[in-house]
């Protein structure tokens, strides 16, 4: 009888967490948090975006399958360059840069490279 108790109390539990990860999901939320895996961490920077001299780096990017992929790209970029903002999208497969300087394109293939994805195209 107690360890069905204990199974019916941990199924409870988990069903909980379940509709609370879904719940978030719907709301555009992340389950980090901090919410920066689901933006990139644009939302830090989202005043600095309207700046017309920034320059916009898009980056067409095969193999990202879900947001700890778009985290690892993020980083990657983040800890090589300069940059203000960047944002990257599993389901798009791009990555968004703004950054004061144009970014060079060489040291761009290495570093995705290095993450283990496939860099297709730089815009």
């Amino acid at each position: 009888m107690g360890t069905a108790l204990v199974g019916f109390v941990m199924a409870a539990i988990v069903a909980a967490i379940i509709f609370s990860l879904v719940k978030n999901k719907k709301r555009g939320k992340s389950s980090c948090g901090g919410d920066c895996a689901h933006c990139g961490a644009a939302c830090h920077a989202a005043s600095s975006l309207h700046n017309s001299s920034l320059k916009e780096t898009i980056l067409e990017i095969d193999g990202m399958m879900c947001p700890m992929c778009e985290s690892h790209i993020n980083d990657a970029i983040r800890n090589n360059f300069n940059v203000k903002s960047v944002r990257s999208s599993h389901k798009t497969g791009v990555c968004r840069i703004q950054s004061q300087e144009t970014l060079d394109q060489e040291k761009l293939k290495a570093v995705i490279k290095e993450t283990g994805y496939e860099l297709k195209e730089i815009h």
